[in-house]
């Protein structure tokens, strides 16, 4: 079967398809799709090349996806994308360089991706992200030092960041922002000096920031 040849396809859903290694090359001609659901597909190792020919997406889930190592650079094609989830991603050691190409994003979500080190500096273009997860992200040194042109951003997770040191005096233009969690930063000594400007802060979690 030529999967394809689905072309009218809007949802596909492989929750918990442990099996599967990898997609034919011909699932890039679902033009329509527009929900792609693939956690917990433990087996699963990398994506086609041209996954960014989906152009279509809006939902991107690859939760739980603990073999995969890396992303196309493709997938920075993917314009309408609204929410892409990569929780627990164990191997993923990077995004591509361009990752700030994806401007529709809203929600990103790396939560216990263990092995990611660095964020792209591109990723301060995402002007629309208003949920940003990055808790247990455990090799996470620093954000990029532009992060607060992040304007949109209303939560921002960094609980056990164990790794981060640091926080960049940019990050007091966040203005928008509303939940911001820092527990468990082992290595996060102080706040720039103007923290004070978060003004639409309703929650603030430092605790256990030895």
């Amino acid at each position: 079967m030529e999967f394809g040849k689905l072309e009218s396809l809007v949802e596909l859903d492989l929750f918990g398809c442990s099996q599967l290694g990898c997609f034919p090359d011909s699932i890039v001609n679902l033009s329509q799709l527009k929900r792609f659901r693939l956690s917990c597909c433990d087996e699963l190792e990398n994506l086609p090349m041209e996954f960014g020919k989906l152009e279509s997406l809006v939902e991107l889930d690859l939760s739980h996806c603990s073999q995969l190592g890396c992303l196309p650079d493709s997938i920075v094609n993917l314009s309408q994308l609204k929410t892409f989830r990569l929780s627990f991603s164990r191997k993923l050691e990077n995004l591509p360089m361009d990752f700030g190409k994806l401007e529709s994003l809203v929600e990103l979500d790396l939560f216990g991706c263990s092995q990611l080190g660095c964020l792209p500096h591109s990723i301060v273009n995402l002007s629309q992200l208003k949920t940003f997860r990055l808790s247990f992200c455990r090799k996470l040194e620093n954000l990029p030092m532009e992060f607060g042109k992040l304007e949109s951003l209303v939560e921002l997770d960094l609980f056990g960041c164990s790794q981060l040191g640091c926080l960049p005096d940019s990050i007091v233009n966040l203005s928008q922002l509303k939940t911001f969690r820092l527990s468990y930063c082992d290595k996060s000594e102080n706040l720039p000096m103007e923290f004070g400007k978060l003004e639409s802060l309703v929650e603030l979690d430092f605790s256990h920031c030895s």
